[in-house]
């Protein structure tokens, strides 16, 4: 074989190899959540992966959380994460609401995923309490309402307005932590309010009680921190898991409702490549693409 010959071959060889590794990059995803109060990140990337992922060799996961929904928006936009899953409805008021820079990526079936109040073990009693109520606005569709009234119906803040809670003399007042990071469900308005669903469905516990209700603004992050400590004797979610195992988000000595709102779908959300905002619209190539690469 005479010199040319060689060279091209080699050329070939570096050529073929480098298609190779190419074709077989590992895609690292880093996605951003909520942050959960029984888990770590690195625990809770396993359980991602267990329960999650998908069955393909050259895509990687790592899950970051965020004490708040504003700080998971902010390290999107910085480029931090890649992508953060919300539940369905939260994911499709953020998008429908001021986020023009941000699109869906993923619906992620997940059968069964929920919220539900959180308790201290040492408050059953009220526990109980709050289960008895559910039941009634469950069973009378008030429940079911609150839910179409101001969840499935809801696209702006404009249409999430404070309840008024019913005032109780010489009654109880529990102190309820809220959240603001799950909207429309748990919403506090720009002027640091509790409005809509949160405060409805509270309104309607209160009533049947006959207890006062006072909401308390904690980040999602202290959630738990706020109960155990007794700055609140409930808090409005946790996030559970219906039909499976995962109690990533429920620490010991925290006891549970029954589920007040419950989902199928996470939606992961992406920002916008620069260079398409502004298209012709939707389109399938890009978009299945851009799920693996910023």
């Amino acid at each position: 074989m005479n010199i040319k010959k060689k060279i091209f071959c080699a050329l070939i060889l570096l050529v073929l190899a480098a298609v190779s590794v190419n074709a077989f990059e590992i895609k690292l995803i880093k996605l951003g959540l909520l942050a959960k109060m029984n888990s770590t990140e690195s625990e809770y990337t396993n359980t991602w992966k267990k329960t999650f992922a998908p069955h393909n060799e050259i895509l990687k996961l790592n899950i970051k959380f965020y004490d708040s929904l504003s700080a998971m928006q902010l390290a999107l936009t910085k480029g931090e994460i890649d992508q953060m899953v919300l539940p369905e409805s939260v994911a499709n008021y953020f998008l429908n609401s001021t986020h023009k820079d941000f699109e869906a990526v993923l619906a992620l079936p997940s059968p069964g995923r929920g919220l539900a109040f959180g308790f201290l073990e040492s408050n059953k009693k009220l526990r109980d309490e709050f289960n008895q109520a559910l039941q009634i606005l469950r069973d009378d569709w008030t429940l079911s309402s609150l839910e179409g009234l101001y969840i499935s119906s809801i696209t702006n803040e404009d249409n999430l307005e404070p309840i008024e809670f019913p005032k109780f003399e010489n009654a109880e007042t529990i102190k309820v932590a809220v959240t603001g990071d799950l909207p429309p469900i748990d919403f506090i308005t720009p002027m640091g309010a509790p409005a809509g669903f949160n405060t409805a469905v509270l309104a309607e516990i209160g009533r049947l009680l006959k207890k006062n209700i006072e909401c308390v603004n904690i980040e999602a992050g202290g959630r738990s921190a706020a109960l155990s400590s007794g700055r609140v004797d409930v808090v409005f979610w946790y996030e559970i898991d219906t039909v499976g195992r995962d109690k990533a988000d429920i620490p010991d000595g925290v006891i549970l409702s029954s589920p007040y709102f419950t989902w199928n779908k996470f939606i992961h959300i992406k920002k916008i490549p620069e260079k398409v905002k502004g298209g012709s619209g939707w389109n399938y190539k890009r978009n299945f693409l851009n799920l693996y690469r910023r």
